[in-house]
């Protein structure tokens, strides 16, 4: 199964779960474009840990011309990680407010 596949799962499964959690915690419904952030921050942070996994374990033939920016990948690769906590937490935060 794809990445991309397993991220998009893993977003809808924390959606519900954000929806479900906002409901029965604060008594709210979330806005769509607050659901969206979190579907989108995990389905990124899936894909982001892939790619910097594969980034440090891929063999030199399978990184072809980007074998020298094995780090670089793997940096870009926490950001994206790291921006979808963000993004993520901001929405619990948001449905607190």
């Amino acid at each position: 199964m794809s990445p991309n596949l397993i991220g998009l799962y893993v977003g809808a499964a924390a959606s519900l779960i954000f929806l479900a959690f906002s409901y029965f915690s604060y008594k709210k419904v979330p806005a769509l474009s607050q659901v969206a952030v979190v579907l989108l921050a995990w389905a990124g942070a899936v894909v982001g840990a892939h790619l910097g996994y594969f980034a440090l374990t891929a063999d030199d033939i399978a990184l072809g011309k980007l074998v020298d920016q094995r780090t670089s990948i793997f940096l870009g690769a926490l950001a994206v990680v790291w921006t979808a906590a963000e993004s993520f937490f901001a929405s619990l935060k948001a449905v607190k407010a």
